[in-house]
This record gives structure tokens, sequence and C-alpha cells, in this order.
């Protein structure tokens, strides 16, 4: 196998806020519950000696991620050191504690930073779990423009809008919620709701094939996805007529038919059921165990604290998972948007 095109570092499991759709740390989330032990963690040595290791390689990208990735101690630290490598680095942030990192963000440049923003300010707060949520991110949004200015250097910067139940009726407003935050692109995606018939069969899955546990579709346990589609409908008309300028990035682009599918019946596959992350993408999670998919991380093949990406990557535990799901989707991945992570193009 080549070397995957795609790294994603998910370097912490921490995080400030308490999102109600999150399948980490939502009510049913699968850190909060401690469905896997918190063990060891990988020093900021050990990705900077990952980060040796991709760079003896072409790549598209790492990805930073969490958890809320700003709480992970040397952060500032190891995003400098994959930038004095040349590799481009995007990061995924609810935003609300850059302010302490902005102007090292700015100089250090090269990057794409993702803000997840759920609405307006009620609506956000709300979804997020924390008052005052919404205004941190819009401020620290505003601090970087204004270094930006300042400096002369500029980073890209998107924000991201979850449809859930308890954010959809929000979406009409998103355009000019971006505006206000001083951004222009914008990308929309459906959140995960896996029913408790699905999550057993995506159990015995792993049970059978793999010989290992599923905990991670507990995080986005849902029997229904609690969205009126006619509302949703009005809203996502309400969406695209308002965007007037702004760039509406197609990370998922489904039809109004397609969303009809995905919120009313988890069990039928919406859209592409191919994943591309089998043959592209390594993510690597805080304790070093590593696996294909960013959001269903249950089956580990290998740990870099004892192999190298590569060796882990052409493992016969990789190819295993990899031969399995080329042939069949897993139960999670008919509500599963990470598989997409390796479409993106530049």
């Amino acid at each position: 196998m080549h070397f995957p095109q795609f790294i994603s570092f998910t370097i912490t499991n921490s995080c400030n806020l308490r999102c109600k759709m999150c399948g980490q740390w939502s009510e049913e989330g699968y850190i909060k519950n401690k469905a896997i032990p918190s063990g060891l963690q990988l020093e900021l040595s050990d990705w900077k000696k990952l980060v040796d290791e991709i760079s003896q390689y072409k790549i598209r990208f790492i990805l930073i991620r969490g958890g809320e990735p700003f709480l992970y101690p040397g952060i500032i630290e190891l995003i400098e050191y994959i930038n004095s490598k040349g590799i481009f680095v995007s990061i995924d942030t609810n935003g609300t504690i850059l302010n302490k990192f902005a102007a090292d963000l700015v100089r250090i440049g090269n990057m794409h930073i993702t803000f997840s923003v759920d609405g307006t300010e009620e609506i956000h707060d709300n979804v997020r779990g924390v008052k005052g949520s919404f205004n941190k991110t819009k401020e620290n949004i505003a601090l970087l423009n204004s270094i930006e200015k300042a400096t002369n250097k500029k980073i890209s910067k998107s924000i991201c809008f979850t449809i859930s139940k308890d954010s959809y009726k929000a979406l009409g407003e998103m355009p000019d919620v971006v505006r206000a935050m001083g951004l222009n692109s914008l990308n929309i995606v459906p959140y995960y709701f896996v029913s408790n018939a699905v999550g057993k069969v995506y159990e015995e899955e792993l049970e059978k094939n793999f010989k290992c546990a599923a905990y991670s579709w507990k995080g986005f346990h849902h029997d229904d996805s609690g969205i009126d589609f006619d509302i949703f409908k009005e809203e996502h008309r309400k969406y695209l007529d308002g965007l007037n300028g702004i760039v509406d990035f197609p990370y998922m682009p489904l039809s109004d038919d397609e969303y009809k599918l995905w919120f009313n019946d988890s069990f039928t596959p919406v859209g592409s059921q191919k994943c591309e992350n089998i043959e592209n993408l390594i993510d690597i999670q805080p304790n070093g165990d590593a696996d294909f998919c960013v959001d269903f991380p249950d089956y580990s093949f290998g740990n870099v604290s004892n192999s190298s990406i590569k060796e882990i990557w052409d493992s016969p535990e990789a190819a295993k998972f990899r031969n399995y799901r080329r042939e069949k989707q897993l139960a999670v991945c008919y509500r599963c948007g990470a598989k997409l992570i390796s479409e993106i193009k530049e």
C-alpha cells in the first residue's frame, strides 16, 4: 500500500464544552461515560516523531482534532513543528479559547481552521452546553481577523454547522451568522444518529469479524433524528437563498430527498457507499491507537508507540478491515460523514 494521503491527529479527548450531538461528550458520549480507559497518552515528543516519519512522504495535510485540540498543552509547538516540515495543517476547534493562541497561529500560517458554530447565539449556547460560548468564538475570530490585518498575513478559516434536532431551526440564519463573524465560508453536515437496532448490528459485526468491542456508536445513539423534515426543508431553502456570496463548501452536498432519507431512516445508506478512508487516511488516537475512522474508532489496527505509521498501514490487521470494508459497509457507515474526509479536493 502507498502511504496515506491524510493523517488525523486526535491529540486529546478533553473538551471544555458539552455538545448535545457529540459522540464523545454528549449524555451518552463514550468519553463522558468512560467506555474506553484513559490509559497512557502520547507525549509531544511522540507526536513530533510521527511528524518526522510523515515528512518523508508527500501527503495532503495533517488534521488536528480532539476533543478540543487547543486544550493540548503543546499545541502551538506541535503546529510549529509540522509547519517546519512544510506540511499543511487543518484544525477543527470550537474556538472558545483561541485568544491565547491567535497571534502564534497567524504568525505560523500555512493552515486552515474550521470553527464549529451551531446557529444563533441562543441556539448555539444551548447546543454547546455552555452559556457565552457563541460570543467567545465570535470574539476570537474577530481577534484573528484583526491580527491578520495588522500583520498583513492571512490564514484560511471557515465555519461548520451540524444539522441536529437542536440546531436545524437556525439553518436559514447561518449565512448571516457567518457574515457577522467576519468569515465567508460555511459547510453544513447532518448529525449522526444511530438507532439501538443499528448499534446492535454494528456490535455483532465487530465481534464476529474483528473480535473487538463497539463502543463509539452509543455516543450517537438516537432512535429517531428529532427533525421535522418540512421545517428543515424550509430552513434549507432559506439557507441557500441567503448565501449571497458566502461559499457553501460542498463537504456533504445532499439533495432534499437524501436529507429526508438521512433523517427518517437510519438503516438505509445515503449517498456514496464507498469509503476512501481505508485507502487514504489514518487516524491516531491520544493513546497512539491507529484507526481508519475519526468518528467510529472502535477497531484499532496497531499502535504508534511500538510501530511506525507505515508498518501499521501495511499490517495484516489493517488489510483485514480494508478488505472487509471494500466489500460491505458496516452498519454505522450508513450515517457516517467521516468517510468523506479523503474525498476533499484542494
